[in-house]
């Protein structure tokens, strides 16, 4: 008899234990079910939070290129009557310092803007006429002298430099006597520079 009452507390006690492990296993499979998303779930709610975040984005930095006190502004002019590109560099108004490209297009209207960055604008604009950069150096009472050339072929006496011809050689004073033809104030400098 005690051997029965033995077995029969173990068994009582295994099953007791079953019991509890059945219970604990049951809570854990709940708990675990609950934590399961599905890829559809997931996705859904990922595009609710997107959605949420566009809805609510409040916008605190523009980033907007200004013009800085340095700046350059090219204008490059095209002549149609002449087919000449004539292109200076200048410094930037101060009144239009901090501009926008929107505020430069403005104050530029009948260019277009090739480049706009806070140190450079880039302006392009196309004309009917004649450049009026046209010029031929050529020799004047002894000293070199700077014609400028309208578009029907007009010399017109513009200004006497320094620059005597007593002192050129041979080939230089030759070329002076027949005129030589700058197109543009930077290649008629050069020009000059050469004979200095």
């Amino acid at each position: 008899m005690r051997k029965g009452m033995v077995i029969a507390i173990i068994a009582a006690i295994l099953l007791m234990i079953g019991i509890i492990a059945g219970i604990y296993a049951y809570q854990n499979k709940e708990v675990q079910d609950s934590n399961i998303i599905t890829n559809r779930e997931l996705a859904s709610r990922e595009e609710t939070n997107h959605q949420f975040v566009q809805e609510n984005l409040v916008s605190t930095v523009s980033i907007e290129e200004k013009t800085s006190p340095n700046c350059k502004v090219i204008e490059k002019k095209y002549f149609k009557g002449c087919d000449h590109l004539v292109r200076t560099v200048s410094d930037m108004k101060e009144e239009y310092i901090n501009y926008t490209k929107a505020q430069i297009q403005q104050k530029y209207k009948n260019w277009k803007i090739e480049e706009f960055t806070p140190n450079q604008i880039t302006l392009y604009q196309e004309q009917d006429g004649f450049c009026g950069q046209h010029y031929l150096i050529k020799e004047n009472n002894g000293v070199l002298a700077i014609y400028e050339i309208d578009q029907s072929g007009k010399q017109t006496l513009k200004e006497y430099t320094e620059i005597q011809t007593m002192y050129l050689p041979e080939e230089d004073l030759r070329r002076v006597t027949n005129g030589i033809e700058a197109i543009g104030n930077l290649e008629l400098y050069k020009v000059l520079e050469d004979f200095e």
